[in-house]
């Protein structure tokens, strides 16, 4: 039996995903190889990014953010739909994100969509006053939160992250174990140190048999895990994260991906008219 709260896709992105393009100059800050650059480089270069966000992303600008991401349901999947119950989503999906910025750099308007590899609307969550609401579409089941980010707040997230930078920079905990290119931009692929395979959780007190653990590698019999992320090398800026899990004979099994699709900051008329047609 797996045992864990389930994950609300949506609410995940939602609670990440109005600062999407801040977490994502946070982690591409946090990997910056130090091989290239020194701390006091890193530390300008970020500011400025910080600086661009609060210059760039004035009234009526559109934070624009999408991944495709897949998480490994594997054999479990008939155990996850039936567990799921109000939340399934498949190992495949796409996700995309428009936060609009309204007066004094609030966040005012939501509209958020996850889709399937058929383009099929799974969830989808919007705006309604000072409240985003999530729906998943198969269910009809509804969960709210607080629509309360700003403009500063996910800038004041990369300064964040660039507090952090120093400390993980010196722990070793990045290696850069490539280059690539993606859609003609050189990249750089890091990678963390393995971490033993966890084991499959209990359920939390006072709970029995709820919700499931993604992604599913009970039957892989696999050690440990191991965290890979391709960056811009230019910009920084993560284009593909994956993690695999590693079986005793070093077979590696994708256990977890997403791809970076849009990561920008828009005009109003770039955005297409349905995204935040009156509701």
């Amino acid at each position: 039996m797996l045992l864990l709260t389930r994950p609300k896709v949506l609410l995940l992105l939602l609670a990440l995903g109005a600062v999407a393009l801040a977490a994502a100059a946070v982690l591409a800050l946090r990997s910056w190889p130090s091989d290239t650059q020194d701390a006091a480089s890193v530390l300008s270069r970020s500011r400025e990014a910080e600086q661009r966000i609060l210059d760039e992303a004035t009234e009526g600008k559109v934070f624009y953010y999408a991944t495709r991401e897949f998480r490994r349901h594997g054999p479990g999947d008939p155990l996850i739909r039936k567990m799921s119950d109000e939340w399934y989503t498949p190992e495949w999906s796409r996700h995309d994100l428009w936060t609009q910025v309204g007066p004094a750099g609030k966040i005012t308007r939501v509209h958020s969509l996850v889709t399937d590899d058929q383009g099929n609307l799974i969830q989808e969550a919007t705006e309604e006053g000072e409240t985003v609401v999530m729906r998943d579409i198969a269910s009809g089941a509804e969960e709210r939160l607080p629509l309360s980010t700003t403009v500063e707040s996910i800038a004041r997230n990369v300064g964040e992250g660039v507090r952090d930078l120093e400390e993980e920079m010196d722990s070793g905990a990045v290696t850069i174990i490539g280059h690539g290119n993606v859609d003609g931009k050189k990249t750089m692929v890091l990678e963390w140190p393995p971490e033993p395979e966890p084991p499959v959780p209990g359920p939390a007190p006072g709970t029995f048999g709820s919700g499931y653990s993604l992604p599913y590698t009970e039957d892989l019999a696999s050690i440990q895990r191991i965290r890979r992320l391709e960056i811009d090398a230019e910009t920084f800026l993560p284009l593909h994260s994956w993690s695999v899990a590693v079986d005793a004979e070093g077979n590696e099994h994708l256990i977890e991906e997403w791809v970076s699709v849009a990561n920008e900051i828009l005009d109003p008329a770039a955005v297409p008219a349905w995204v935040f047609e009156e509701r």
